[in-house]
């Protein structure tokens, strides 16, 4: 028999804006008996099946029918909650939000009377997103789970939200495929006042991104395909690069490539959120992840001497953490030993199995063969990736806070700097908290098969791309 306490739980917010779970045992029953010997079946199927029995409810009210939309709408908010922990999962904790802010926007299904034995769904003229899905879904166009997630995303109230956090939910690769060149020169120049020498050299590259990738998808429409735009593959990238040295003669590596499509899409994001009225930081710092927490607790001075420390400041956090990668995975490397392989060998291993991790974005399952494994946890417990990164995150403490407590001297008074020595640890805490998080994140949430793009994943695939183990 089919389990599945998503269609019987109804997720919604009480009235201090707190999630809660309802059990509906009506509808609980009524699942049960309707799934009963039936073994596994998919969320897909049950959706069609539950669809089907609610449209008997528009011609002519039966109980069975209106159980079967009440299991659909906690289904419904069930996946509305997943939609909201996903998003900030992703983009959360860099900026600024959690799922407790996103829920009121789209969790606002309260039709389901549940205070008796026969349940209901509540006549109102208050449409719910749940309302409003349910009238537009259809099992054979695509999936419920699609279906929850694109009316979440396309909220408008959410959409607001996030973009005053300074997120555009849209891919690297629909941004630029939508963006034309004539467009991107103008905002290349009045945005970020690039030289034209530069401007020209950013839209070559979205011309050859054009000819390969745009018209490649005007290939899989014409044959029916409307896929979302995901990251180019290898294929493409090097008929990119061909297209790029036929027209300019100049020569670019697959990953030089990749990196400079993606630097230009998130030019073209921050243009795009700016002109939507959303946040962006008033400074364009090389590194937006890094957030101006020593700024408020450090600085009494503005202007000048705010831009200049700052600016001190971003060098030593970068080059600190850089310092604690190498150190860290130098120690790490000293450490390893084993019964099969010479240390020269595990050594190799351990360095291919990170870059692999990192900078491809493969699953433990795809690394272990490559690695001559047999089992995916074998690559995990040679990596120990948690520990890894705890060791990263302590080492760059001890560093960043000797160094930025001497560039201080030169921006702060006598009395002031006194109170930073006792707090100074606190305060770095907090802000490369904040990059290892993003890193766990990530890990735990990886997209397959694409470079993690985190700042700590970003800066140790620098590191390993200058080893010799990983060439």
């Amino acid at each position: 028999m089919v389990q599945s306490s998503k269609y019987w739980e109804f997720v919604k917010l009480d009235s201090t804006s707190k999630r809660r779970v309802e059990i509906i045992v009506a509808a609980q029953t009524y699942f049960q008996k309707e799934f009963a010997g039936k073994g596994e079946v998919s969320d897909a199927a049950i959706a069609r099946y539950l669809w089907q029995q609610m449209q008997q409810y528009k011609a002519g009210a039966t109980e069975e029918a209106n159980l079967a939309e009440i299991c659909l709408r906690c289904y419904i908010s069930q996946q509305i909650y997943r939609v909201c922990l996903d998003l900030t999962m992703k983009f959360g904790n860099r900026h600024g939000f959690s799922s407790e802010d996103l829920l009121p926007f789209v969790l606002d299904d309260q039709v389901i009377e549940a205070t008796s034995d026969k349940p209901r769904v509540r006549k109102s003229t208050y449409e719910s997103l749940a309302t409003k899905l349910l009238k537009t879904f259809d099992p054979v166009k695509g999936s419920l789970n699609a279906w929850v997630s694109r009316y979440v995303k396309q909220n408008a109230e959410i959409k607001r939200f996030l973009l005053q956090h300074g997120v555009f939910l849209i891919s690297d690769w629909a941004l630029l495929n939508d963006t034309n060149p004539k467009e991107l020169q103008r905002i290349l120049a009045d945005m970020y006042h690039l030289t034209p020498m530069e401007i020209e050299q950013v839209c070559q590259l979205l011309i050859s991104y054009h000819a390969v990738y745009r018209e490649d998808r005007l290939q899989q429409k014409l044959a029916g395909v409307n896929l979302p735009c995901q990251i180019p593959t290898a294929e493409q990238l090097t008929r990119m690069i061909n297209d790029l040295q036929t027209r300019t003669n100049r020569k670019l590596s697959q990953e030089a490539m990749l990196n400079q499509l993606q630097a230009m899409a998130s030019k073209l994001r921050q243009y795009r959120i700016a002109a939507q009225g959303g946040y962006i930081a008033s400074v364009a710092y090389d590194q937006p992840e890094i957030q101006p927490i020593v700024e408020r607790s450090l600085l009494t001075e503005e202007g000048d001497d705010k831009a200049d420390f700052m600016n001190l400041y971003q060098e030593e956090f970068l080059t600190s953490l850089d310092t604690a990668i190498s150190h860290v995975v130098e120690v790490a490397l000293g450490k390893l030993q084993s019964k099969r392989n010479t240390s020269q060998e595990i050594k190799r291993l351990f360095m291919t199995g990170l870059h692999l991790f990192h900078c491809q974005g493969q699953p433990m399952s795809q690394i272990a063969p490559q690695l001559g494994m047999k089992k995916q946890y074998e690559v995990t417990r040679l990596l120990k990736l948690n520990e890894l990164r705890a060791d990263i995150r302590q080492s760059m403490l001890l560093i960043l806070r000797d160094r930025v407590f001497q560039i201080a001297k030169d921006f702060t008074n006598v009395e002031r700097l006194q109170r930073l020595d006792q707090q100074l640890e606190l305060i770095l805490d907090e802000q490369i908290s904040g990059v290892m998080q993003e890193a766990e994140s990530e890990v735990k949430n990886p997209v397959r098969n694409q470079p993690l793009s985190g700042l700590l994943a970003r800066r140790l695939c620098h590191y390993l791309d200058n080893r010799a183990e990983v060439k």
